[in-house]
């Protein structure tokens, strides 16, 4: 299926949106990652990454500050943008061939 001339207009400004979106969650996470120190960031990323045993990761979460769930929000959302960045990007690019 061929995209319009307006839907190609329309990912277009979409990805500029997203890219837009990136790049302030990107300096959001920096920011943040600094207030928080290397270790308490390693140790979000264990648990964002399921390496936590079981037994811990409920209490790791009850100990979360609004800092460290902030960071896992940025996290989240930047999977979500980076994934729906992906997916204009194929679309225009399966629109060219």
């Amino acid at each position: 299926m061929r995209i319009t001339q307006e839907d190609h207009i329309f990912i277009d400004e979409m990805a500029k949106e997203l890219d837009e979106s990136i790049r302030r969650l990107v300096a959001e996470e920096q920011k943040l990652s600094a207030k928080l120190g290397d270790n308490r960031v390693s140790e979000l990323r264990e648990y964002w990454q399921k390496e936590l045993p079981a037994s811990e990761e409920e209490a790791f979460k009850l100990a979360m500050d609004h800092d460290d769930k902030k960071l896992t929000w940025i996290w989240l959302r930047l999977k979500r943008v980076h994934q729906t960045r992906a997916k204009a990007g194929r679309a225009l690019m399966q629109n060219h061939t």
